[in-house]
C-alpha cells in the first residue's frame, strides 16, 4: 500500500520550554500519492520526514504507515537524502544491491528488479564504477536506485536535488517523474523550490516555520505524464503564483 496518517504531531527539542519545531501537523497520504512538503529553511520539513521514517520520535501526535505506528525505520520506507551517502569502496552495482543482500533475499529474487532500476534510472553504462568517479546527478542516480530495489512503500525524499546545479537537477527531476510514473512508489519530498515541487507533486503542502505547520494544502492538477517542459505552461505558472503568496506568509 503505502498510506501514511499524520494527526496532530508536534516535535519540541529540549523539553517543554525548548525548541518547537513542529505544532499539531496533520496530513495524510494516499497509495502512489506524491506529495511535497514545501516551506522556508527551518519550518520542519525534514523533521516531520525523519519521524516519519523513524529516525526520531514526535513529542505528541500519531504517525501510521499502513495503518501501523511508526515508531522505528523499515525497508518499508525508503529514504533519498541531499548527499547520496554511498559507500566508496563499492561499485555502483553494489552499493545498489547491498541492501537486499543485506537483508538475506535470495538473488533471484533480487538482481532481475536491480537491473531494471539500473536501467530505468540510467546506470546501466557505469555498473562497475565507483562512487568517486560519478558526478553528484549519477550518484543520487544510485542513491534512488539503492532505495527503490528495496521495493519500498514509500519513498521519503529530503532534498535531493538540492546539491546539484541547475541543469542537472532539471535532469533529476524529469528522471524522477519517469521513475514515479514506472513504480507509482507514494513519495513524500522535501523541498523549498517551488518549480519543483509543482512538477513533480499531486499536491503541494506549504509550511510555515516557528512553529513549523502546514498552512495551506493545494491540489496540482497538472495532467500526468508530466515533463520539465511543463515549467512553460500558463497553468503552471498559475500555481506558482498562488503558492508564491503563500510563502510569502509562511516567512
Amino acid at each position: 500500500m503505502g498510506t501514511v496518517s499524520i494527526t496532530g504531531v508536534s516535535k519540541v527539542y529540549g523539553g517543554a520550554q525548548g525548541v518547537r519545531a513542529l505544532e499539531h501537523v496533520d496530513v495524510s497520504l494516499a497509495e502512489g500519492e506524491f506529495m511535497a512538503l514545501l516551506g522556508p529553511s527551518g519550518c520542519g520539513k525534514s523533521t516531520l520526514l525523519n519521524i516519519l521514517a523513524g529516525f526520531e520520535a514526535q513529542t505528541d501526535g500519531v504517525i501510521t504507515f499502513d495503518g501501523k505506528s511508526v515508531r522505528k525505520p523499515g525497508p518499508d520506507r525508503g529514504v533519498v537524502f541531499q548527499e547520496a551517502a554511498l559507500m566508496p569502496w563499492l561499485t555502483v552495482w553494489q552499493n545498489v544491491i547491498f541492501g537486499p543482500q543485506v537483508q538475506g533475499v535470495a538473488k533471484a529474487d533480487y538482481e532481475p528488479r536491480a537491473r531494471e532500476i539500473i536501467r530505468v534510472v540510467g546506470l546501466e553504462g557505469f555498473m562497475e564504477a565507483l562512487p568517486v568517479q560519478l558526478s553528484g546527478g549519477m550518484r543520487q542516480r544510485v542513491g534512488i536506485a539503492r532505495a527503490l530495489v528495496m521495493q519500498p512503500k514509500a519513498l521519503l525524499m529530503d532534498e535531493p536535488f538540492g546539491a546539484l546545479d541547475a541543469q542537472t537537477r532539471l535532469s533529476m527531476q524529469q528522471l524522477l517523474l519517469d521513475v514515479w510514473q514506472t513504480f507509482k512508489t507514494t513519495v513524500l519530498f522535501v523541498t523549498h523550490d517551488i518549480d519543483e515541487a509543482i512538477i513533480l507533486a499531486d499536491r503541494v503542502c506549504v509550511m510555515a516555520a516557528r512553529p513549523g505547520r502546514i498552512i495551506r494544502d493545494i491540489p496540482i492538477t497538472l495532467p500526468r505524464p508530466r515533463s520539465i517542459n511543463d515549467l512553460l505552461t500558463s497553468e503552471f505558472l498559475g500555481f506558482k503564483g498562488q503558492i508564491m503568496a503563500e510563502m510569502r506568509g509562511a516567512h
